[in-house]
């Protein structure tokens, strides 16, 4: 539900005296992408390799020395057993896997991130660019960021200017860092408290499936918390009246209050039909939504219509077609 650690993509140098035919390669037969050197990292994303072919490895590599930067959906063991089979292994001279990458999602003082990971670990502290052109694959980058990670991160516009090459291997120094993370975002946010919430789904016509899946995919991409468990339960709305609900318990460092308000969003779509009730409890006191009124917005539809907003501005095109499969979905087993 909220993503603390994920690997970076990888790094593959290869040097070559033909640098073109081994460009074609990747682009004609592997179904590889070119970009330009610094764009590169923007377009990559955990599972993809890039490649950068270059006349001459040197010990600090100017990725602005190459072409052009190539993104492959492979691994690099993967990547150089396909040029063994393909025969096109004689066209490259030597190969390097440059520094490995992991990304730490952090909030608040990314300063203190740093410098709480600088302490733990021995490190050097600088720019991540920087840090990935002048070293060797010895040792491990990490990039702090506030942004998602089920997502790909701008290494311009997303990374925390300050990375951490820590003098680690990189499968123990990500275990290490999950074990560790939570305590990064706490001490990142000042140590705010979390709150244990539980959301009771009520659907009329027994959708549930549709509504807990659609429910979770949200919480997933905004990554608004972390899920405790899930279970059938009953509620009495009125005494001596017991209906089935699904519950959902999980915590999340944001204010029930703003949960309650995204919950609204999701209740209603955009021409106001009302398609479940989410109902939102906190130490066993259910929120209503008259708590969620704001100064310039008082009544329930509009409070919905703008939180059903917030929350497609913050979802991609997938995760929004996503959302709308499954609300049809809904509305076909009402006709």
């Amino acid at each position: 539900m909220l993503s603390l650690v994920r690997g970076g993509p990888k790094v593959l140098l290869l040097e070559s005296s033909r640098i073109e035919e081994l460009r074609n390669y990747f682009i004609q037969e592997k179904g590889a992408e070119a970009y330009n050197p610094s764009d590169v990292f923007e377009n990559a994303g955990e599972d993809h390799t890039i490649l950068f072919i270059i006349d001459k490895i040197k010990e600090a590599v100017d990725f602005d020395e190459a072409d052009n930067g190539i993104l492959i959906n492979e691994e690099p063991d993967v990547i150089l057993c396909n040029m063994l089979n393909d025969k096109k292994i004689d066209l490259v001279s030597r190969s390097r896997i440059a520094t490995r990458i992991i990304v730490l999602r952090a909030m608040g003082d990314l300063e203190r991130v740093v410098r709480d990971i600088s302490g733990d670990y021995q490190c050097i502290v600088g720019s991540p660019l920087d840090i990935i052109k002048s070293s060797d694959e010895k040792g491990t980058l990490v990039v702090v960021t506030e942004k998602p990670l089920h997502r790909n991160i701008s290494y311009k516009k997303d990374i925390y200017e300050k990375g951490l090459l820590i003098n680690e291997k990189y499968k123990p120094l990500i275990r290490s860092l999950r074990s560790r993370a939570l305590k990064y975002l706490n001490n990142g946010i000042g140590n705010k408290d979390w709150y244990e919430l539980e959301i009771r789904i009520y659907d009329k016509y027994g959708e549930y499936d549709l509504h807990y899946t659609r429910l979770i995919n949200i919480m997933e991409s905004l990554e608004i918390g972390i899920i405790l468990g899930a279970s059938w339960g009953k509620d009495y709305p009125r005494p001596m009246m017991a209906i089935e609900i699904y519950r959902v318990r999980f915590f999340t460092y944001y204010d029930p209050i703003y949960i309650k308000k995204l919950l609204m969003g999701l209740e209603f779509l955009e021409d106001g039909t009302r398609i479940v009730d989410y109902d939102l409890f906190y130490k066993r006191k259910k929120l209503y939504w008259a708590e969620t009124v704001e100064k310039d917005i008082k009544e329930r539809h509009l409070i919905a219509a703008k939180y059903r907003k917030e929350i497609l501005s913050r979802l991609n095109e997938e995760e929004i077609n996503k959302m709308y499969e499954i609300e049809n979905n809904i509305l076909a087993t009402r006709k």
